[in-house]
């Protein structure tokens, strides 16, 4: 018996057949996910959830569970089921028209916060380039309270995402949304930069898990023969929109540091560069400090 049958109804044991069955479908840490999917289709929060499980789960409810199942068993991401994401605290819409916010993406903001206070700088502009959800400027914005937001993407579905999900983190100050080729027509001076660009080489896409591959837009993944199209298109904008003392973090994959950093170096000679380690200890980002 699964949860799509309706003879299951106790919450404790629609969970736990969920999880069962997103188990046999090849589904890392199911039990969790079965619990957000049940979540999902009740309505409740963890708290009421547990609070609950002896209740009987609603035919539309278990209608809606049945849906999420059948599509979290085709390998359609968690998140573009429930259209939301969590990212440095903070509740994010996602859908899939943009890259689903990863927690190695964090390093950005905690990197870009820690210089903004150690430089002093509580007035400027930031820019979340190649913005998607909106997930980096709008976690630094949020704790960088005075300063000025833009947004751009060559996506304008994507910064439709973004604009919503403003629209509730930053309702009074809404961001300036551009669409744009990274920085391309968009004028500095800048004091933050922040990028998480497209960053895998084009032939390695097929070989990513199902739920990338098949579900996560190609536009914000693949960057050329080497992954490195991107980030190394920004670098040169970067010298004439970033202001004295700011700084540009950019996210890289592993193997693209001393490609994007060497290129930062002979483009700005006189910047402070350095790799940063992620919480695996695998290089995750380029930090360019004037």
């Amino acid at each position: 018996m699964t949860a799509a049958n309706a003879e299951v109804r106790i919450l404790r044991d629609v969970w736990m057949s969920a999880a069962a069955e997103l188990e046999q479908a090849g589904i890392e840490d199911a039990r969790f996910e079965a619990e957000v999917l049940l979540r999902h289709a009740t309505g409740l929060s963890r708290a009421q959830l547990y609070a609950n499980l002896s209740d009987t789960l609603a035919e539309e409810a278990a209608a809606k569970l049945r849906d999420a199942l059948a599509q979290r068993c085709g390998r359609k991401p968690l998140a573009y089921i429930t259209r939301t994401r969590e990212f440095y605290r903070l509740s994010f819409e996602v859908s899939p028209d943009v890259l689903i916010p990863r927690p190695e993406s964090e390093l950005l903001v905690d990197t870009a916060l820690d210089h903004l206070k150690r430089a002093r700088i509580r007035n400027g502009r930031i820019a979340d380039v190649g913005c998607g959800s909106g997930a980096l400027g709008i976690a630094v914005a949020r704790n960088a309270r005075r300063m000025e937001l833009l947004c751009t993407d060559i996506s304008r579905d994507a910064l439709a995402v973004a604009s919503r999900n403003a629209g509730k983190l930053l309702p009074r100050r809404r961001p300036e949304l551009v669409q744009a080729d990274l920085l391309s027509g968009v004028l500095g001076p800048f004091h933050c930069i922040v990028a998480n660009l497209p960053y895998i080489p084009e032939d390695r896409l097929p070989t990513l898990e199902p739920e990338v591959a098949r579900n996560e837009p190609r536009i914000a993944l693949a960057s050329g023969k080497k992954g490195t199209e991107h980030n190394l298109r920004l670098v040169p904008q970067l010298a004439s929109r970033l202001a004295p003392n700011g700084v540009a973090v950019l996210e890289i994959d592993p193997g693209q540091e001393d490609e994007v950093a060497g290129a930062a170096h002979r483009l700005m000679p006189d910047a402070e560069i350095a790799i940063l380690n992620d919480f695996a200890e695998r290089p995750r980002a380029v930090r360019i400090a004037c």
